[in-house]
């Protein structure tokens, strides 16, 4: 192995720490944190000693303080079934919706698409006040379908899985049509089997979008039995007096299940993302 091998391996791993710190350092302190007494969460920042690093002593103590927190557990359960079903729906509607751009032919197609598409660039803030006057004339403020209905059609997800059944070779289709099969056939047999790991990254992508959000629920909710885990956990930091401990083991549970369904889903994520361009 050469001296110049051995530095380009050298730099490498350099930045892979480097990147890892970076990205890995905020959740591993909210995890340390959380398992910290509240008087001990800065204790030791000023200093390079174990207990910098590690929860001495050991606690569950804000875990306790954040599950007994009013509705906490009610609004994580909120944002799983928000997040499950609002997923499911977008890859459902999405595929049928790419089918159709990506395959059939009808007057328009190119400028529906590209329509679509223009539709990712308009930001939240600039349909946030449209879109809650179209909620509240359908009398659907403070409810699941006010959060679902106006995200559940994602142009983006469109756009991945058009690009997916884009690569998918027509003759398969044709091979379908001369068996004397039809448009439903040529989805269920040809198009779902090959496009499988793209509609997975589509409903992890919509779920952790979906976990993650703030301005609309924020917007649209103010029952806290209804509301989603985000903003509950928001709300416990008091200007006057913020209880690091709780607000940390609240954050480490909120960010559990979509690790978990990350972790679980990963690979398929890999597997669409290389298939589709999106790197």
């Amino acid at each position: 192995m050469t001296r110049g091998r051995v530095n380009r391996g050298l730099v490498m791993w350099s930045l892979k720490i480097v990147i890892g710190v970076v990205f890995l350092g905020p959740m591993l302190l909210a995890l340390e944190s959380a398992f910290r007494r509240n008087a001990d969460i800065f204790k030791y920042s000023g200093t390079l000693t174990l207990r910098t690093f590690l929860p001495i002593p050991f606690t569950f103590t804000d875990f306790g303080s954040a599950v007994h927190q009013p509705q906490f557990l009610r609004q994580v359960l909120n944002t799983l079934v928000l997040g499950l079903v609002q997923s499911s729906l977008t890859v459902v509607l999405a595929l049928l919706a790419a089918f159709a751009l990506a395959r059939l032919k009808f007057p328009g197609r190119g400028v529906v698409f590209y329509l679509l598409i223009a539709t990712m660039f308009i930001p939240l803030e600039a349909m946030a006040v449209p879109l809650f006057l179209v909620v509240k004339n359908l009398g659907q403020l403070n409810s699941f379908w006010g959060l679902l209905l106006p995200w559940v059609a994602g142009p983006g997800a469109m756009y991945i899985l058009r690009q997916a059944i884009a690569d998918v070779p027509r003759s398969l289709d044709e091979a379908v049509m001369i068996d004397g099969g039809g448009v439903v056939r040529i989805l269920r047999h040809v198009i779902v089997p090959s496009v499988w790991p793209a509609m997975i990254t589509v409903w992890l992508i919509t779920f952790i979008y979906v976990w993650d959000s703030f301005l609309w629920p924020l917007i649209i909710i103010s029952d806290p039995s209804k509301q989603l885990v985000q903003i509950g956990i928001v709300n416990l930091i008091n200007p006057n007096e913020v209880q690091y401990g709780t607000l940390f083991a609240m954050s480490v549970i909120a960010a559990a299940p979509v690790v978990v369904i990350f972790l679980m889903l990963q690979g398929f994520y890999q597997q669409g993302v290389a298939t589709t361009g999106l790197k």
